[in-house]
Order: structure tokens, then sequence, then C-alpha cells
């Protein structure tokens, strides 16, 4: 196969990280076919998309103007007998020879205005919600597609097809990876992720307000620190060594745990670096360890609604067994909520009912293992379903 041939399959399968290669793909496919215009279209039900995402001799934005205006697509499968199929390639030369294009609604809505006469459709991925094609187009004066043109769109297509999967499983990984993102801001304890390149890829707000504290920890662009050098030195050995663990796989995996000073006198930070598996990573930047930080001084500050909610308790119970959970005495919370140590007592014992729990630790330790311990991303209102 010639060399021209080789760097445009190269440049394909580059696509499927790289939306730039994916228009240079395009041009080197419309050129080596005479094609004036090129472009890829993408439909899918479900997400309502519609509209070229990549396209060479006029622009996305005007492609998917006269296709919308057109229905360019629609009305060009109906004029297919059979119906296309995903792999299948079909030319205006062949469904509609001659002056006969002229009268379809494709041509004179989609072709004419920009200049175009012939035209095919290669089905990527052809179904009822989801469609995927790409398109190549030419004037009048540069007359049908040759039979080796032809036989290049017909090499092309396999790989169009392996290239648009391996791009769906990219799009469909870094989805994932933004939900676990998310997922990991109701954490109540500070999380920072590192890449296999020893950079900072994520951080929690929990942890965002450890380090902007300045009190035993600092995050800077590529590590983490401890104040003090000791500690600091041991930070750095164990997040290093995790890294290197999850990069070399004769390596076995490493993590460990370590407490962090605080200048201010309070409780040391507990740090916990855990490995990241590297499977199904094949290469570049992927996460590599996850730093985990708790703060022993951090109140527990359920709000009282989800505390009522979960535990069917009235707004008098709940602000009880908040105060338990602060730590503090039936004289202190009788105090706090304007009660006599009496009507505290009596409410606390209904809390024990409806939780199951018999003492104030044993209620401590329910509430800390129960979702109140995780910071809500809808406000904190909740619902019975």
């Amino acid at each position: 196969m010639e060399s021209r041939y080789v760097n445009l399959i190269d440049t394909l399968y580059d696509a499927s990280v790289n939306q730039g290669a994916l228009d240079q793909f395009v041009q080197q496919l419309a050129q080596l076919t005479d094609s004036t215009v090129g472009g890829i279209f993408s439909r899918d039900d479900t997400t309502a998309q519609k509209g070229f995402v990549s396209s060479y001799g006029a622009s996305t934005e005007t492609l998917t103007h006269f296709e919308r205006s057109s229905e360019f697509h629609r009305d060009f499968c109906s004029h297919l007998t059979p119906q296309p199929v995903t792999g299948s390639i079909a030319y205006t030369q062949d469904i509609l020879p001659g002056e006969r294009l002229h009268s379809a609604n494709f041509y004179s809505g989609f072709l004419k205005p920009q200049g175009l006469e012939q035209a095919n459709c290669l089905f990527i991925e052809h179904g009822s919600n989801r469609s995927l094609t790409a398109n190549f187009m030419r004037e009048r004066s540069q007359g049908n597609y040759e039979a080796s043109q032809q036989t290049l769109f017909r090499h092309v297509m396999p790989h169009l097809q392996r290239t648009f999967r391996l791009k769906q499983q990219t799009n469909d990984l870094h989805l994932h990876q933004s939900q676990a993102w998310e997922m990991l801001k109701v954490i109540p304890y500070g999380v920072i992720v590192f890449s296999n390149q020893q950079k900072v890829m994520y951080v929690n707000q929990a942890a965002e307000q450890m380090v902007f504290a300045s009190d035993g920890l600092a995050l800077h662009n590529t590590h983490l620190s401890a104040n003090i050098s000791s500690e600091n030195k041991q930070l750095r050995h164990l997040l290093k060594s995790t890294i290197d663990s999850t990069v070399n796989p004769n390596v076995p995996m490493m993590g460990g745990d370590l407490l962090i000073s605080r200048p201010s006198g309070k409780r040391s930070y507990s740090v916990m670096v855990n490995p990241i598996s590297a499977v199904g990573n094949s290469g570049g930047t992927y996460p590599a360890a996850i730093v985990i930080v708790q703060d022993h001084e951090q109140d527990f500050d359920a709000p009282i609604e989800r505390m009522r909610m979960l535990y069917d308790l009235t707004p008098a119970e709940s602000r009880v067994a908040h105060q338990m959970m602060l730590g503090k005495s039936l004289e202190s919370c009788a105090e706090s909520l304007g009660h006599t140590v009496s009507t505290s007592r009596n409410l606390l014992k209904r809390v024990f009912a409806k939780t199951e729990t018999g003492r104030q630790n044993e209620l401590v330790s329910l509430m800390l293992r129960s979702p109140l311990n995780f910071l809500p991303r809808w406000g904190g209102q909740t619902r019975r379903g």
C-alpha cells in the first residue's frame, strides 16, 4: 500500500483520541478522492444530538445548517433499496443517475446550494436511534466517483468503524472518570488524586479547605508537602513509592498511612496513600494514587432536616440527636436548646428507640457510619420516596 494511504490510516486511528486528527483525516481522504467537501455526521436520538462533527471544504456549521433544513440523510436513505446497514456505502450516481438526481429534495436543499453535484454516504454505524456517517461530495465538473476511488472508500470503512468504537470507549472512560470525580465531592475527607507522572489531577473541596488553612499541609502544582521536614520527607517518599508501584508491573502495589502534625496544636491529620490500579490504562496520563486526609477536629454538622427524615425523628428529637453528635452532655444540650434536663433526657430516649441504640456512644457510632456523614450535592433537602 502506498505511503499516503498508510499515513491516512495512521491519522484516522490518531483521531480516536484527537479531534484535530479527525479533521485532518477528512481532509486527506477528500483530497485522495478528489472530493470538494467532506464531513462526519452524527445523529443520536437519545441525546438529541444531530449535526456534522468534522469537516473539510465547508464548515461544520454550514453543513449542519443545510442538513437540518433539507433532512439530507433521511431523504438520501429514502431512495435506497434495500435500506442501508452498518458498513454499507451508497452513491448518488448509483441511486439517482443523471438528471434524476435533480428532482431529489436532498439535492435541491443540500447539494445545489453549496455548488455540489455528487455525494456518497459511508454508514459507519446505522440504527434506529443512532447513525454515524462519513460523507464526501464533489462538484459537477468532477463527474462521478471512479472505481479506484470507491475501492479506497471500501478499504477505509472497517478502519472508520474501529476508530469510532475506540473513540466511543474513550468518551465513556472520560465520562466515567468525570462521574467518579463528582462522587468524591460528597466524601467528608480530603481527597487528592495524583497521576502516574506524580502531578495533581483532582482535589475535592474538603482537601482544598485543609491546604488553604496552611495548618500542616500545603499543595503545590505538582506535589503535596508537610510543614515539618521529617514528615514531609516521609510523605514524599510514600507518595512516590506508591505511584511507582502502579507504573512498574514487577513491583507489588504499595501504600501506607502517616500522621501530619499541625502548627496550630490541633490533632494531627491522618493521611492514607493508596495506589490506583493501572489495569486498562494503555499509556499517557492516568490516576495512579489517591491521598485521603482526615481532620479529627472537624465537627459533625449533619443538617437537622436530613437527620429527621432519615430516622423519622421529630424536629425536637433531631436537635437533641445533633447535640449528642457534637459530644454535648445532657446538661449542655438542655442549656443550648432551652430545655430542662428532664425534657432532653426524654427526647434522647425516644431517639434511642427510633435509631435502635441504647447509649450515646452507640448513637454517635451509628450516625458517623450513616449517609449523614457525606456532604449532599442537592442542597441538603431530603425527600421521602
